[in-house]
């Protein structure tokens, strides 16, 4: 049984890898050939003043590639304020890290392969979703970015539009300048783009061709008066955008409508949990869930991106899927067996000679 680090997982993928499993992997989702697990969040008073539990836990199976996925989240949970708007913040109380993790079972012995922390991989399979809607729903010539966001994910969606688009320009905001000014200047180094901090989202979502969100934001991020004539936007939360954002826009695929948002099991008692948290645009009654496409199914080509170049495109990343975690973790496998990567466990730690 292979256990690998973070460091080991970033070394085994690459953006332009990701997006082409995940391709591969919806292509067959569309068709009813994968198999996902709902993601479900149980919440539970923890002890920690204006915190509380989380539990998630996500899956799915991909038989094309014989992998069955489980990732799961153990996290002390906050909703601080910046500028008077909540945001979603994990406590780092695990000896100062955090708890999250992705096991991988075959899915003809029924053992289990791997282990590995899911930060590296989560946070390339969003940025990877994101990519593929930029793939194919924003104009081909599409160069000049606005990002929201300049956190770790940020990273991600600009990692992710650089592998799909011809990017001649991007623009990034957020509201701390220091953030902003470390993530241009570090990205600069990295991609050798050309890429500026600006001092406001108005500024940064001025004269592009694609708006990316990417906050930990419990509430709207992105406003209608931004949208422009053949302009696409993307987000990786439900809460980033709202009902008046999303009709205004010409064609909305979501990630998946299998599930709009995880399912909150929350232990009577529990503190803190905020309303943006439970409630939503995409559980209100009559919202129009129908009139919306799955990621899946345009990459099928069981719908379209764009019909012309002057129509507004939105892509919501409404929910984790844990299939994901399936075709990330098969080509994790196959990279660390060609490149001698992480450390072998016994087998027999992980098994039981009595029928369970």
């Amino acid at each position: 049984m292979l256990v690998l680090s973070n460091e080991d997982v970033e070394k085994l993928l690459t953006m332009d890898e990701c997006i082409a499993v995940l391709e591969e992997l919806y292509l067959d989702l569309a068709e009813g050939r994968a198999l996902c697990s709902p993601r479900v969040d149980n919440l539970a008073p923890c002890g920690v003043d204006g915190a509380y539990y989380g539990f998630k836990h996500m899956g799915g199976a991909w038989p094309r590639r014989k992998i069955q996925a489980l990732r799961i989240n153990s996290d002390i949970i906050t909703h601080p304020a910046h500028e008077k708007k909540l945001r979603r913040v994990k406590l780092p109380l695990a000896g100062g890290r955090w708890v999250g993790l992705v096991e991988l079972f075959s899915t003809e012995t029924g053992e289990l392969l791997a282990i590995f922390p899911d930060g590296a991989a989560q946070r390339l399979r969003v940025g990877a979703t994101n990519g593929l809607a930029v793939k194919y729903m924003a104009r081909s010539d599409a160069a000049r970015v606005g990002l929201i966001g300049s956190g770790w994910q940020a990273g991600a969606q600009l990692m992710a539009v650089l592998a799909v688009r011809p990017v001649r320009e991007v623009k990034v905001f957020s509201p701390r300048r220091e953030s902003r000014d470390a993530f241009a200047r570090e990205a600069r180094e990295k991609h050798g783009i050309d890429i500026r901090a600006v001092d406001t989202a108005e500024e940064c979502v001025r004269d592009v061709d694609m708006i990316m969100s990417a906050t930990s934001s419990m509430v709207p991020v992105l406003q209608p008066e931004w949208l422009s004539p053949g302009i696409h936007v993307s987000c990786i939360k439900t809460q980033e955008v709202d009902g008046k954002f999303l009709g205004s826009c010409h064609r909305v695929i979501m990630h998946t409508k299998l599930q709009g948002k995880q399912r909150d099991n929350i232990l009577p008692g529990t503190p803190n949990i905020i309303p943006q948290h439970l409630k939503g645009w995409w559980n209100e009654d009559g919202f129009r869930w129908a009139e919306f496409t799955d990621l899946s199914d345009l990459i099928a080509g069981k719908a379209p991106g764009r019909s012309d170049n002057r129509e507004i495109t939105c892509f919501v990343n409404n929910v984790g899927l844990g299939l994901q975690f399936a075709a990330v973790g098969a080509l994790i496998l196959e990279n660390a067996g060609k490149l001698k990567v992480g450390h072998q466990l016994p087998a027999e730690w992980f098994t039981e000679s009595v029928h369970p």
